[in-house]
């Protein structure tokens, strides 16, 4: 009797562990599939035709063929990655200075901190003209500044120069993305016991001791994190080069996402749009492959 009491209580535990399963397994799937797989689908099957909105024509990789032999294609990539790479890099950087003097408990630490969430909440059209009218060689502070300084001689149109373009957008990204850096940086700091800079103190090292030996290897796993997912974002991003911009001066600042819009609203080419789309799709694929092989950041988060 016991024994088939025993069973009884094994196959229940069994069906309710089957049902738990069911329960937040499916709806997740149905969720992953609706969400991501089809649209990506869609959109890789959409770049296989020649006019998807018309009369369709299936023309295999052509599309794909086309985009990479156009001679602008190498320099739109370039655009992008030169811009995704400053801006992440030099948000990191700004992000992990500001998070280091907060992290000392000095005076207006906690009304620095309010403040930088404040460009990271404004929109982003707000954000553009705020760094127009600082730009501005007429009215703009910063021409100003460097007038004064004797830096320049003459005021420079930033957003409209083929050497400054990209540099002003770079920054006002920055500008605007930087506290994103900041708050993952400054909880993992909040993170590290005190205990370990005071033996390194006892011991005799030094602040930049401290920092290499104690500071960075907490951090690198969020640092490996920002990176990634911040690379990715600036990547794709559209809005705030397509505002400030619109891709100039002469393809200045036309990144990929630009060059797909401009490809699908102004050429009414949708197979070569998607196709482009694809491309960046494989690309940021196979960097976050790359990424997560050399780095396992499974293994530096649980740290």
């Amino acid at each position: 009797m016991s024994t088939s009491t025993s069973l009884s209580t094994r196959f229940a535990e069994i069906d309710e562990r089957r049902l738990l399963l069911l329960v937040t397994f499916v709806p997740l799937v149905a969720f992953f599939v609706v969400v991501w797989a089809i649209p990506i689908l869609y959109a890789l099957g959409m770049s296989l035709f020649s006019d998807p909105t018309g009369a369709s024509v299936f023309v295999g990789l052509e599309n794909y063929t086309a985009i990479l032999a156009t001679p602008a294609f190498l320099t739109f990539l370039w655009n992008s990655v030169v811009y995704a790479v400053s801006t992440t890099v030099f948000s990191l950087l700004l992000g992990l200075a500001l998070a280091l003097v907060v992290n000392q408990q000095i005076k207006g630490g906690n009304v620095l901190r309010t403040m930088m969430i404040f460009p990271y909440l404004l929109p982003t059209l707000v954000v553009i003209f705020i760094w127009q009218f600082l730009f501005d060689p007429n009215l703009g502070v910063i021409n100003q500044w460097l007038l004064g300084f004797g830096v320049i001689e003459e005021p420079i149109a930033f957003f409209s120069t083929l050497e400054w373009a990209m540099p002003a957008v770079a920054i006002t990204s920055v500008w605007k993305f930087g506290s994103f850096a900041f708050f993952i940086l400054l909880a993992r700091l909040q993170a590290i016991d005190p205990n370990l800079y005071e033996r390194a103190r006892v011991e005799g090292a030094s602040s930049w001791q401290s920092f290499r030996d104690i500071t960075i290897p907490h951090l690198r796993g969020a640092i490996l994190i920002i990176l990634l997912v911040r690379g990715i974002w600036m990547f794709n991003k559209f809005d705030i080069i397509y505002l400030a911009t619109r891709g100039g001066p002469l393809d200045a600042t036309t990144t990929l996402p630009i060059r797909v819009y401009e490809l699908a609203f102004n050429e009414v080419n949708f197979g070569g749009a998607t196709a482009l789309a694809g491309i960046m799709f494989f690309l940021l694929a196979g960097v976050a492959v790359v990424y997560f092989k050399l780095f396992n950041p499974e293994e530096e988060v649980a740290a």
